[in-house]
């Protein structure tokens, strides 16, 4: 490979790499400044790191807010059930938590407000609770209440603007950042980012205000404090369950109704039985992996480049001869034309022009039609073909010095099939 062919190829691939580089360190400095949920100090009353909660637990004892740290789902309901006055769970963690468990009908006592951290979409989902994600940024923003809640318009601005939820009701605010929703008694709160919680970030806006006014709505806080995703225990499966149960085993409490009407039920070895459903297509995991913003930036670097690779394009097409304007001397155009092509450094089209133009001559010379090949060529001179084709056809120099000297070669193989003597014997 040439030196010609490598630098094409440098031009072509270091600002791909670059914007690679550019793009993976950009993931990699996020990624590294997201909080981790699964790390003890996240988020905890009794945690004095910058993740942590400790200021917030301190400022909702100056109020007279009683805490009550619980490492788990289960006892924090218990506990939620022994106090006689209303509480509030606080949530920290949702997507490790068992939403399921905690929204289903009667798992926490009527009057009971839970409020949670920036719940995912994949954890909304298993709960019973009409909330999903409408949308996620690339970082936290701070937003305005624009919203008549009390605790938010006494909080103003803060930096809560990073999960987005729906639906959109009378009760969102921060655009949809902090959304409470009523389900069987419980008011459900989501609260989009943990920025207004976290020590490093509760002074920033009104970050402080926002935080306490939502949980010091009531005189106890039970205050989830999970780092590792509980798994609900399956139990085991009996010798007796995998016996046919009677007809009268509907009455239980766990039996679900059986078709009574309609068209004869199929069996899945049925032949007859038509084709199941098509299920809907699944988001691909890709696309949900980054944000929206990720892909508009890519979108925008990719149309950059194509901007700068048509603006810096040397011409789109063939080339196309064209008159010169002026009548310009000879002499001048020959050195204009050396003159480009020194300075693009284009040695081997310079040196096809001068191989192609001996070509033609030295085929006039001999007599040979124009086109001629090369062993033609050295049959009529009576020269050795390996000798021509090395210098009509031989490989492109790399510096100057090789150019100059394939060119003198070229000139010095047409002086000797040219000159006067050349292959006549004198009588």
């Amino acid at each position: 490979m040439t030196a010609r062919v490598k630098r094409r190829r440098l031009r072509v691939v270091v600002p791909f790499m670059v914007l690679i580089a550019l793009v993976s360190t950009t993931l990699i400095v996020h990624a590294t400044q997201q909080p981790d949920p699964a790390d003890s100090d996240f988020l905890s009353p009794v945690s004095s790191a910058g993740i942590g909660s400790g200021v917030l637990a301190g400022r909702l004892g100056e109020r007279g807010v009683t805490v009550d740290r619980q490492t788990g789902l289960t006892a924090a309901l218990t506990e939620l059930w022994r106090g006689g006055d209303p509480a509030t769970l606080f949530v920290t963690t949702p997507d490790l938590a068992d939403l399921d468990q905690l929204s289903r009908p009667g798992a926490v006592p009527p009057l009971t407000r839970v409020v949670m951290v920036a719940p995912s979409e994949e954890s909304l989902v298993t709960s019973a609770w009409p909330l999903h994600v409408l949308g996620t940024r690339w970082t936290t923003g701070v937003a305005a209440p624009g919203c008549a809640d009390p605790v938010a318009s006494t909080a103003g601005p803060a930096a809560v603007n990073w999960r987005r939820y729906t639906p959109d009701t009378g009760a969102s605010c921060y655009g949809d950042a902090l959304l409470t929703v009523v389900a069987g008694g419980v008011a459900v709160t989501v609260v989009g980012s943990p920025d207004p919680f976290r020590n490093d970030r509760i002074a920033e806006h009104g970050n402080a205000a926002l935080a306490v006014g939502l949980l010091a709505q009531t005189s106890r806080v039970v205050w989830l404090d999970l780092h590792q995703r509980e798994v609900t225990p399956e139990p085991s499966p009996s010798p007796s369950s995998t016996r046919p149960e009677p007809e009268s085993s509907s009455s239980a409490p766990d039996a679900r109704p059986r078709p009574t009407g309609g068209a004869p039920q199929q069996t899945p070895g049925d032949p007859a039985a038509p084709p199941p459903a098509a299920q809907p297509d699944e988001p691909n995991p890709l696309t949900e992996a980054f944000p929206a913003a990720f892909w508009a930036t890519l979108l925008l670097v990719a149309l950059a480049l194509l901007a700068l690779a048509a603006a810096a394009a040397r011409r789109l097409g063939t080339p196309v001869a064209e008159p010169l304007l002026s009548r310009v001397p000879a002499n001048e155009t020959m050195l204009g034309h050396a003159r480009l092509y020194q300075r693009s450094r284009a040695r081997g089209a310079s040196l096809d022009l001068l191989r192609g133009a001996a070509r033609r001559r030295l085929a006039a010379h001999l007599g040979l039609p124009v086109g001629t090949t090369l062993a033609r060529i050295a049959e009529q001179s009576g020269l050795e073909e390996d000798d021509v084709r090395e210098v009509l056809a031989g490989v492109h120099p790399d510096n100057d010095s090789e150019l100059i000297e394939a060119a003198l070669a070229v000139q010095q193989l047409e002086r000797d099939i040219t000159s006067p003597d050349e292959g006549v014997q004198q009588p």
